[in-house]
């Protein structure tokens, strides 16, 4: 642990340094009448590359700094956000963060500005995701167009690169500053006649972590194998998830260990009566689930949007809830010391495979990935959404042949009762191919996994 605002990034590096950061923020601060103010900054690049009907489409790089300035009069708070960086602007914009908080409605649970902390000296940058030029992004999305061409199919992909970094400075004295950079690669190939569908991605913060070549073949692999897809009835079923589609329903997890929702009776880890469930084994004993802002090519930021501390927390361990997220006004509110949401999240694996999982089913199904995931009970932290580019039926220790997508409806909670085998975890990308928190996860083996009807979608 060292004192906020020690890492300060090379020249090269996209974003604003920690010395800007700091001298932005006084800047700011000193043009504040507010009793209260805080100054988060972003600042660095956001590019893309996006590839359709087997050509790169569009590609471009957007570099901007935000300035957002909260003010507060005891508890009216507001809000404003600038790119404005002259000192004319800035204080325009404090001034109208002043006139909005002084005619806004108190907020009852508003606390006074954070003082100095003492964040993770973590550095969440790297060079080789900074220095990503146009012609290397263009280089891996070809290898996907390539891939297609060959099989006589049709790719689109898309690849983002960010790089950066955050700041946060109070009225008080807290200054925070955290340099970072997240890259995703996502490809789908689809049969000319659009009848079948495959899907591959790759996240990371380490550009030497994307597996362009892996991608592009996984995606033509998988459309190839979904090709004339069968018929299969919905129901309860063994199911054997890779690690997105793991991933895509455990990274929901981060917003649900919120020690307000369990204390007043909203969650599933709610006690029945009165208070919540920490100390409770809830789980299979194989699940363990961390967050942890040094995970390796999955760093975060080590400060809230309010300059709270986000540490290293274990919110499950063995199966037993072992922490939850209190706020400041809750932790004030129940006597205990506040604790910041996940940023990140990595859960404990095993050593088996997917093809050892699939040796060891009789009947089930693999799943490659979801879509359009909704949220449908939060007291059994439930979701519904629909399989896609690639769902297969399981037989006699094989994958024997490709079968319609389904609508699923499932408990969280009970899918991490119902665990039979998992492997090893790694970083996947999300549902949409934007750079998203870290997510580490396992590919599983879960009984009676609830595919509740057919869906259509390709």
């Amino acid at each position: 642990m060292t004192q906020q605002g020690s890492s300060i990034p090379t020249p090269k590096r996209h974003g604003i340094s920690a010395t800007e950061a700091r001298q932005l923020s006084e800047r700011v601060l000193k043009f504040s009448k507010a009793e209260n103010a805080r100054v988060n900054i972003t600042s660095g690049i956001q590019g893309f590359t996006r590839s359709a009907a087997n050509r790169v489409t569009t590609a471009g790089v957007q570099d901007d700094i935000s300035v957002q300035i909260t003010s507060a009069f005891g508890k009216r708070v507001a809000t404003i956000d600038t790119n404005r960086l002259d000192d004319t602007s800035l204080e325009r914009a404090v001034r109208e963060s002043e006139s909005l908080a002084r005619i806004s409605p108190e907020n009852p649970q508003y606390l006074p500005e954070l003082g100095p902390q003492t964040y993770s000296d973590l550095d969440g940058y790297y060079e080789s995701t900074g220095n990503l030029s146009t012609e290397s992004r263009a280089q891996a999305a070809t290898l996907g167009i390539k891939a297609a061409d060959a099989a006589k199919a049709i790719a689109s992909g898309y690849i983002e690169v960010r790089a950066g970094s955050q700041s946060i400075a109070t009225s008080k004295g807290l200054f925070g500053y955290y340099a970072r950079t997240g890259v995703s690669s996502t490809l789908t190939v689809r049969t000319s006649d659009g009848l079948s569908s495959g899907w591959a991605g790759s996240e990371g913060a380490d550009w030497n972590t994307i597996e362009s070549r892996r991608v592009a073949d996984d995606a033509v692999r998988k459309c190839q194998e979904w090709r004339g897809k069968t018929s299969l009835e919905p129901g309860k079923y063994l199911v054997v998830l890779e690690p997105v589609a793991a991933g895509m329903l455990l990274g929901l997890l981060r917003g649900a260990f919120d020690a307000r929702s369990a204390d007043e009776g909203r969650s599933f880890f709610s006690k029945p009566g009165s208070g919540n469930r920490i100390g409770e084994k809830l789980f299979d004993s194989r699940v363990t689930l961390i967050s942890d802002p040094s995970e390796k090519n999955a760093e975060a930021t080590p400060f809230a949007p309010g300059g709270l501390p986000i540490r290293r927390e274990t919110w499950i361990e063995n199966g037993v809830l072992k922490e939850l997220a209190y706020n400041r006004f809750w932790a004030e509110r129940q006597g205990v010391a506040p604790r910041s949401n996940p940023s990140n999240l990595r859960m404990s694996g095993g050593d088996a495979s997917v093809e050892d999982m699939i040796k060891s089913v009789n009947r089930g199904v693999l799943i490659t990935r979801f879509f359009y995931i909704r949220s449908t009970n939060p007291r059994t932290i439930a979701y519904t959404g629909v399989t896609r580019d690639g769902t297969f039926i399981i037989e006699n220790g094989k994958v024997s042949r490709p079968v319609n997508n389904f609508r699923f409806n499932q408990s969280i909670t009970e899918m991490l009762s119902n665990i039979q085998a998992l492997g090893r975890p790694m970083r996947v990308a999300g549902e949409d191919g934007t750079v998203g928190a870290g997510i580490v996860v396992p590919p599983m083996l879960v009984r009676d996994f609830n595919l509740t009807s057919i869906s259509d979608a390709v």
